[in-house]
């Protein structure tokens, strides 16, 4: 019996190789596109690039490749459509065995929400690349007042990425705003306290202090103590407390 069971799988086997080599050596210009398999390579939570999105480009390009010979389907050219979308960092498609196209999709990673005093909104990715609001919803640290598109590819992106890549700053800092001089507050979820950055220099010690106060400091007297945290200061935080002032 169980040599009759290894003859009937080699059989099996035999069968499905020889199948696959007639199916898949068929000649591309005569096989049919069965299926359009859509992947979004995109960890952003709720990523606002979806299938449907996808999809959606391919119908307003008047890209019908289910039933199409897989030689009409312009590779090359749906890989430069889908590139143009301000939502998509890049494209890559393909013809699978299976007679399938395939379509891979790197989506832009959105770090910061733009508010300009002049009205305009919209998201910034880490490589400065803008990407326009619309009906997008992205829950993103929002940086507002006297920005240039300039200004915030120069000053804001690596603060914007150090703030998002952490743990603990991402969830506790939600706005940056630029003053008229171009100094920097940050306004933080927990507390009520207005964290002055002063400039974009040594933003990252300027945060390591900051972190080590919240530690020894606040978590001690508490997060609504001080309305001003001021770390532009070197080598020490001045903090305001309703009518007083204190150096640490």
């Amino acid at each position: 019996m169980k040599i009759a069971l290894k003859i009937i799988l080699l059989l099996l086997v035999a069968g499905y190789l020889i199948f696959a080599i007639v199916r898949f050596s068929q000649r591309t210009e005569e096989r049919v596109c069965e299926a359009v398999d859509i992947q979004i390579e995109d960890s952003l939570e709720g990523g606002f690039v979806t299938a449907d999105y996808i999809h959606n480009i391919l119908t307003k390009n008047k890209v019908f490749a289910e039933g199409q010979k897989l030689s009409s389907i312009d590779i090359q050219g749906l890989e430069e459509k889908l590139q143009k979308d301000p939502y998509i960092d890049s494209a890559r498609c393909y013809c699978s065995a299976a007679s399938h196209l395939c379509i891979q999709i790197f989506p832009q990673r959105p770090i910061l929400h733009i508010a300009q005093n002049n009205g305009e909104n919209y998201y910034l990715d880490g490589s400065g690349t803008i990407m326009p609001i619309e009906n997008m919803n992205i829950d993103l640290c929002v940086a507002t007042g006297n920005i240039t598109k300039d200004y915030a590819k120069k000053n804001l992106i690596e603060l914007a990425k150090y703030i998002h890549k952490d743990d603990f700053w991402d969830k506790q800092i939600e706005q940056i705003h630029v003053t008229d001089n171009h100094e920097i507050e940050l306004y933080p979820r927990v507390g009520e306290h207005v964290i002055i950055l002063g400039t974009v220099e040594n933003f990252k010690k300027k945060l390591d202090k900051l972190m080590i106060f919240y530690k020894n400091g606040l978590s001690k007297t508490g997060w609504n103590k001080y309305s001003i945290i001021n770390l532009s200061f070197d080598g020490q935080i001045v903090c305001t407390k309703k009518n007083n002032t204190k150096k640490i």
